[in-house]
């Protein structure tokens, strides 16, 4: 409620300045009606001038200015009988001079107007561009705690609990080995049993620390760490995905190759959720300049809109993709539409080289 009720204040208060010039504008115009040609017009016709451009309002001001040049001969031929107006007439000449600086006065306050609201609106854009600069700089740190504590927790699953898993596989085994023949069957079956469960549980923890931190994006490259994840990804959906890599292979910034691998992940998750695709297609276009990473689907596609904040349920992927790109210095765009399926494309450009 408090914003409302700003508006209508400060709406009440420039009503109230605007009324205040007219009132003054008024009086003045009767005291120079009833005082003949004792005051000096051009002084006293420039206090409303004055206080419309304290309102920075510069319809007002022209408005005012207008009315009081109207005013200055028109007040004149009510003073100044017919049979007695000649050009050369002095009081006349001093009118036309009062009138020239009132217009020099309108005009210099007008470009008074136009500096001060453009010095505002350069600073104001100057404000927004500082904020979204340290908005980018929070995210870029976001980003690589996040990848930080990925790697951390990858190695503690596969430091602490894949080494006990597997010390644990090792030992059921040994005890297999050493039932005898005339044990019951009922121990074997358990100790089968207790081996499978492990050979899960220690591919499940493979599967969770590939998730987290796969080695082959730091071993090899992004190429084989998309090919390795499109390749796990078309086994556990029934979507057919494929990779095409063009240009030279080479390696590129971690930060860069982590942030095109997790937009990649991404993008692949929402087709499998929202996307009802057949099939679709990663693409790696790299020079030794720029990377270009996409990802395009036949699937029902949607409306992208970047004006609508992102719910419970949508708008979270797209969100995380822009920042992880911006993260990386690159450019994502989206193009998406209803029944023809979704192209996602990242576009990295290394300005240092060259």
């Amino acid at each position: 409620m408090m914003a409302p009720n700003f508006v209508r204040s400060h709406l009440i208060s420039n009503r109230t300045v605007h009324i205040t010039v007219f009132v003054v504008t008024l009086g003045l115009v009767s005291a120079d009606i009833s005082t003949w040609n004792e005051l000096d017009i051009a002084t006293i016709y420039g206090l409303p001038l004055m206080l419309a451009g304290v309102t920075r309002s510069r319809r007002l001001l022209w408005v005012l200015t207008a009315l009081l040049t109207i005013t200055t001969f028109a007040v004149y031929f009510l003073q100044i009988p017919p049979d007695r107006f000649t050009l050369s007439d002095p009081f006349f000449l001093n009118r036309v001079l009062d009138v020239v600086a009132l217009l020099l006065m309108a005009g210099l306050l007008h470009i008074w107007i136009r500096l001060v609201d453009a010095s505002e609106t350069h600073a104001r854009l100057i404000k927004v561009q500082n904020e979204k600069l340290e908005a980018g700089n929070v995210s870029r740190r976001l980003v690589a705690v996040h990848e930080s504590e990925r790697r951390e927790l990858a190695n503690h699953l596969h430091d602490l609990v894949g080494l006990k898993l597997t010390v644990l596989s090792i030992n059921l085994n040994i005890l297999e080995s050493q039932i005898s023949p005339g044990q019951t069957t009922q121990i074997g079956m358990r100790l089968a049993d207790s081996l499978q469960l492990v050979e899960e549980t220690m591919e499940s923890i493979r599967d969770v620390i590939s998730e987290l931190r796969p080695a082959v994006l730091d071993d090899h490259g992004l190429t084989p760490a998309l090919r390795w994840f499109v390749d796990q990804f078309a086994k556990r959906t029934d979507v057919a995905t494929s990779v095409i890599a063009q240009g030279p292979a080479h390696r590129l910034p971690p930060a860069t190759e982590e942030a095109f691998f997790r937009i990649a992940q991404e993008a692949l998750a929402n087709v499998a959720k929202y996307a009802r695709a057949q099939t679709a297609v990663v693409t790696l276009d790299s020079t030794p300049r720029s990377l270009r990473l996409t990802i395009s689907d036949d699937g029902c596609g949607f409306v992208p809109t970047t004006d609508r904040p992102p719910d419970m349920n949508h708008g979270w992927g797209l969100r995380i993709m822009r920042e992880r790109a911006d993260t990386a210095g690159a450019q994502l765009s989206v193009e998406s539409t209803p029944g023809l399926g979704t192209r996602v494309s990242v576009q990295w450009r290394d300005d240092a080289v060259g």
